[in-house]
C-alpha cells in the first residue's frame, strides 16, 4: 500500500493484488467440464442455536465455511448445497461466474451439503451458505438466476 499527501490529507492507494481482487475479467471465467444455465442460487446459514448439529454442520459433520468468511479470506472455500439424488461427490468443485464478477475475485465453491428442500431441484438449484439469515436476503444470493460450472 502506498500513500500520498494529497491537499493536505493522507490518501492511501493499494493495489487490487493486494486484497485478492482480479481485474482481467478473463480470469473471473470458470473452469469445468459442464455448464448449466438459468440455475436458481439461494442462500442459507447455520443456526448455531438449534439442537440439531445437522442446521450448523455440513453433510459429512463438518464446519460450514460462509461467503462472508471466504470474503474475509477467513475460509478455503464457500460450502454449498446440491440435490441429494445428484449424487455428486463430497467437495465437489463448483464455481459461478455471476458471483466471481460480481466480488471481482474467483469463489471457491464446494458441494458438501444437502437438505431435504433441495432434493427434486437437479441442477437448477444451488444453495450457498451465508454468515446470517440477514445475509442470506442479499439480492447477490437470493433467487438470482446464475450459470453454474462443474
Amino acid at each position: 500500500m502506498a500513500y500520498t499527501t494529497l491537499l493536505g490529507v493522507l490518501v492511501a492507494t493499494s493495489h487490487a493484488s493486494e486484497y485478492n481482487y482480479i481485474v482481467d475479467p478473463s480470469e473471473l471465467e470458470c473452469p469445468g467440464n459442464v455448464t448449466y444455465r438459468a440455475v436458481t442460487l439461494t442462500a442459507y446459514h447455520p443456526m448455531f442455536d438449534s439442537d440439531r448439529k445437522r442446521d450448523y454442520l455440513d453433510a459429512s459433520n463438518r464446519k460450514l465455511y460462509t461467503l462472508q468468511e471466504y470474503l474475509d479470506n477467513r475460509a478455503p472455500y464457500v460450502t454449498v448445497g446440491m440435490d441429494p439424488t445428484l449424487r455428486l461427490p463430497y467437495g465437489k468443485e463448483a464455481c459461478i461466474p455471476e458471483l466471481n464478477r460480481h466480488f471481482r475475485r474467483a469463489i471457491r465453491l464446494q458441494v458438501r451439503d444437502t437438505h431435504e428442500d433441495l432434493t427434486g431441484g437437479g441442477f437448477r438449484r444451488v444453495d450457498v451458505c451465508v454468515r446470517t439469515q440477514e445475509d442470506s436476503y442479499d439480492d447477490v444470493v437470493n433467487m438470482l438466476q446464475v450459470t453454474l460450472v462443474l
